[in-house]
């Protein structure tokens, strides 16, 4: 498993995500493994992706084709992205989907963060995405990450230092979570301001 952490904080946005794997007991430290990120770069997006390694390499593989839509601006842009790779991620990467009576939909095996110019959200599998205000952990560490994030976030000024404190706190915490962290931040975009209007003089 994973921890993987968003914040967002005086015009930046933050993910980080530390880089130890598991195979069930057995435990990998980044000094061991040369591919241990667990995040990528899509556009403009950092993405994050818990569970099985294998989620990120069909993420990148499947978007290094430029024709197919990627757009991560905003909820439902999120969704129609990933309603538009689910297709695809079962034709050509063998995805399962575990539909059973008890699943109201097909479910596209991606867990995970997104931090970009638009915002902070987190991915799932049905495809639907939340957006946050502040902060959020996904992963076996998530709980000690949002708890760590809840006590700093008001008295720290860089978002780096917010996603710190999550990741710290779960890798202390965590069994599946271990340092170092891989962290990358990037601006926000300003809402265009809004035209004044103008009174005419009497």
């Amino acid at each position: 498993m994973s921890t993987i952490v968003v914040a967002q904080k005086n015009g930046v946005a933050c993910i980080g995500a530390d880089t130890m794997s598991c195979l069930g007991s057995l435990r990998q430290k980044a000094h061991h493994i040369v591919n241990k990120t667990k995040i990528t770069k899509i556009a403009d997006s950092y993405i994050g992706l818990t569970g099985t390694s294998a989620s990120l390499v069909v993420m990148n593989s499947y978007f290094a084709n430029p024709e197919r839509p990627r757009d991560f601006s905003g909820t439902d842009a999120i969704f129609e992205t990933f309603r538009h790779a689910h297709h695809w991620m079962k034709a050509e990467y063998f995805m399962t989907t575990m539909a059973s009576k008890e699943e109201e939909y097909e479910t596209t095996q991606f867990y995970g963060l997104v931090a970009n110019p638009h915002g902070i959200f987190a991915l799932y599998s049905y495809r639907s995405a939340q957006q946050f205000h502040k902060f959020w952990a996904a992963g076996s560490g998530r709980d000690y990450a949002l708890g760590a994030m809840q006590s700093v976030y008001d008295q720290c000024d860089d978002v780096v230092d917010i996603v710190k404190a999550g990741l710290s706190a779960s890798a202390e915490f965590d069994s599946a979570t271990g340092a170092p962290f891989e962290i990358h931040k990037c601006d926000l975009a300003t809402a265009p301001a809004k035209p004044t209007k103008k009174t005419r003089k009497s």
